[in-house]
Formats: C-alpha cells, structure tokens, sequence
C-alpha cells in the first residue's frame, strides 16, 4: 500500500485479549482449546452468501451448544474507497483494520459491553451473550473448507500484514431463531440500542435479520469509540459526527415501519430531519 507506513500484525494465537490496540477488548474463551463438534450452520436461509463477512454454525464444547461466528479474512482494500475519504495519507493501516475488520468490531463491541457489566454500570444483558473469541484449530479450518465454506483468504494480504491464515470466530448464546421483533418488545429493544449508544457503541445494522428473541445478535458493522474515522468526523465535520451517532435510532424507525408494525414508539420525532441524514454505511 503505497504512501502508507505499514507495521506487521502479530499472529493472535495466544492472545488474551482482543484487539491489541487502546480501547475496548474482548477476552478469550474460557474452553478455547477445547475440541468443538460441528453441527449444522445456522445462516442457511440467506440466498445469496457472495461476501458475507461471516458464517455461524451450531457447536458442542465442552458438551454445551453455543452459536460460533467464524469470521472471513479481511482485506481492507476492499473497503479502502469509504475510509481513504476520511483518513490522512499517514494513517496507520493496522488502525484500520483494528476498527473495520468485522470480527475486531465485535470484539471490540463486546469488550465494552463486558467493561459496563464488570463495573457495575450495566446490570442487565442487552444482547444476546457473548463468552469470547477464539482461534480455530487446523483440523476445524479443514472440515470448515471439506464443508465448502470459502474464508476469502488473500495470500497477498496475508503476507502484506504478517497474518498467517488463522480462522478466528466469536462464541455466543444458541438462541432461538425467532427474532423476537413485534409490538411488545419494541419499547424494550429500543431501550436497549439506547443504552448501547450510551456506551458509544453504534451497531449500524439495526435490522430484524440481526434480532434473536429481541436482542441484537450482530455487531460485525459496529463502531465503538474510540474509534478512527468518528475522530476524523469529530475533527472535519461536525455533522457527520452528530449524524453518526444518531444512525441506530434511525435506522429502528425505518425497521418498524418497513416491518409494518404497528406502534406509537419512535426513536426519533422529527422524520423529516432522518431523510436528511447523510449514509455512513460502507
């Protein structure tokens, strides 16, 4: 990557904590070097899996099920024509991918999360549980690729940031498939994605694909402070700053209406002023 100072990532095989960069992390999984037994993937109703960041599958460790997100490699040239906008020439790549990269911006959503509960400041679960992240072993990486999974590795990327082709993945809660997503539970999701913003954590895919039993399951798209380009909004433009912060309870009444429920709970009163906003979304 020309004109950018560029710095080895170090394998995270042995990491505690993720990501190595100031912020929020999220710590390793308690049983990660346990076995896993694989079960069905349970993202199977998408129709079109062409890019998807992400597949999550149905596993036994330690013979209880969870849900376990395994995560793509990331090259953040595929996004360089949205962050190169906001971000000087100068700017370290390995920052970028420390708060682009899908599976950091999970760790780093629920590094905070778990900072608020260990503190006391959150008492109760606002999403669907996390138990931490871990790195697959060689033989799961096999029966993952024997399966038809394609992890998007990028050989010149690897060897570009030092990676070494490890399969990381995110271990949560198996919940329910219902989304959970109706009249009833709106006041309570809401209250949740507002407490999550209180945490300056901006989930930015507020869908009902990404609700289980009225809890938000995804954070791949997430931006949690501090985080690079909200500081360069914050220091180049001011609305783009306001705006950003303000996407989640946007993007809640656009769910609700595109759903067509029907409910007088709105996240933001002036509509108006929502047409208005500029689109961050990469």
């Amino acid at each position: 990557m020309p004109g950018r100072r560029q710095r080895s990532v170090r394998p995270i095989t042995a990491a505690r904590k993720l990501p190595p960069c100031p912020g929020p992390k999220l710590h390793a999984f308690k049983h990660r070097n346990a076995p896993i037994e694989w079960f069905e993937r349970l993202d199977e109703n998408r129709t079109n899996h062409s890019g998807i960041e992400a597949s999550v599958f149905r596993v036994r460790i330690k013979s209880q099920d969870y849900a376990l997100k395994v995560f793509n490699f990331f090259n953040p040239e595929t996004t360089r024509w949205y962050w190169e906008k906001f971000l000087e020439d100068s700017f370290p790549i390995e920052t970028v991918v420390f708060h682009t990269d899908p599976f950091y911006a999970e760790c780093r959503a629920y590094g905070r999360i778990r900072e608020a509960q260990i503190k006391g400041a959150l008492k109760r679960q606002i999403v669907i549980p996390c138990h931490g992240f871990l790195i697959l072993k060689d033989q799961d990486k096999q029966l993952l690729q024997e399966r038809g999974m394609d992890l998007g590795v990028d050989n010149d990327m690897l060897q570009e940031t030092g990676g070494n082709g490890q399969v990381r993945a995110i271990v949560k809660d198996l919940a329910l498939p219902d989304p959970g997503v109706n009249a009833s539970s709106l006041l309570g999701i809401l209250r949740d994605i507002r407490w999550l913003k209180k945490l300056q954590i901006y989930n930015r895919d507020i869908r009902v694909e990404n609700f289980k039993n009225g809890q938000l399951v995804d954070f791949g798209s997430a931006v949690t402070e501090p985080h690079c380009i909200l500081s360069a909004f914050d220091k180049n433009n001011k609305k783009e700053a306001i705006d950003a912060r303000l996407e989640d309870l946007i993007m809640f009444d656009d769910m609700v209406a595109e759903e067509g429920i029907k409910t007088e709970i709105r996240a933001m009163p002036n509509r108006s002023y929502c047409r208005k906003l500029r689109s961050w979304n990469i």
